[in-house]
């Protein structure tokens, strides 16, 4: 995440957290179900992070042939010469209506970027393993922008590069950005009102609540991007008042993290896309 060093402001909407026993389960509730990925796996694609960006694109590139992307969905999209690419993935579904997942593969010099924001992209092959084994309505595109901690170019080239046709076909673009320090949270100050409303009812019917933890003044995120080009969206997270001083610094590494948070983290995320799938037009 680029942050502002000025002011911090946090406003927690709900004082319930996200319980382990809520994700007991491997298969979400009938009607978004996904497939579970051993959390040994999620936790080695965290866990191997490399320190140079543009080994980030490669490490992440090779995660997602791993996890079945095949080449013939899987592509580079070159942004700055000299500087790490986009990495997309995608899988198709039975329309053109598009549902975009994102996190930012670089990081600052300062730390190892394992929360900012390596736990968002490197969750994305888990999340297209866990909904590749069924058929989908909507195509999805994992994506991992380069360059967002330089004034987000990677998601601002992406979306530049979309025709009016293309734009048209996003029905959601959830970005994922600084997971597993606490259970996930959600932007809502800049969620799409539908998009809020859907996570809340996969969270209700796991057996929990979906923390409201806005990042008022904090920083930006890559889903500015598509929402200036009125793409509906919205920001997954696990930011508080304690943990933003993790970002940009010497602490932000895997010490950060907390495995049973990004485990959770994990089963929701996979849960709501799944039911966005079903749920959205």
């Amino acid at each position: 995440m680029k942050t502002s060093r000025i002011v911090f402001l946090i406003f927690v909407g709900l004082c319930s957290f996200v319980t382990s026993a809520a994700f007991g389960q491997s298969i979400a509730p009938a009607g978004f179900a996904f497939q579970a990925v051993a959390p040994q796996i999620i936790e080695q694609r965290l866990k191997s992070a490399p320190l140079d960006n543009a080994q980030r694109a490669m490490a992440l590139r090779a995660m997602f042939e791993a996890a079945g992307c095949g080449s013939a969905n899987l592509t580079e999209q070159l942004v700055h010469k000299g500087e790490a690419p986009n990495i997309i993935c995608r899988l198709p579904g039975e329309t053109s209506a598009l549902i975009i997942v994102g996190g930012h593969l670089d990081h600052v010099r300062r730390g190892d970027g394992i929360v900012d924001d390596w736990s968002g992209a490197s969750l994305l092959p888990s999340l297209y393993q866990s909904l590749r084994p069924q058929s989908r309505r909507h195509t999805f595109l994992f994506i991992g922008f380069t360059e967002e901690e330089k004034g987000r170019r990677g998601s601002k080239f992406y979306v530049e590069t979309l025709s009016s046709k293309a734009l048209h076909h996003i029905r959601a673009m959830v970005n994922l950005e600084c997971l597993g320090m606490n259970p996930p949270e959600v932007w809502a100050d800049h969620a799409a009102p539908a998009l809020l409303a859907d996570l809340d009812r996969v969270a209700k019917s796991m057996g929990t609540y979906f923390p409201r933890v806005n990042l008022e003044r904090v920083g930006y995120d890559d889903a500015i991007s598509f929402r200036r080009r009125n793409a509906p969206t919205i920001t997954l997270h696990s930011l508080s008042q304690d943990t933003l001083r993790v970002l940009h610094s010497r602490r932000d590494n895997l010490s950060a993290e907390r495995l049973n948070y990004y485990d959770e983290s994990f089963r929701l995320i996979a849960a709501y896309l799944a039911y966005l799938d079903t749920a959205l037009p």
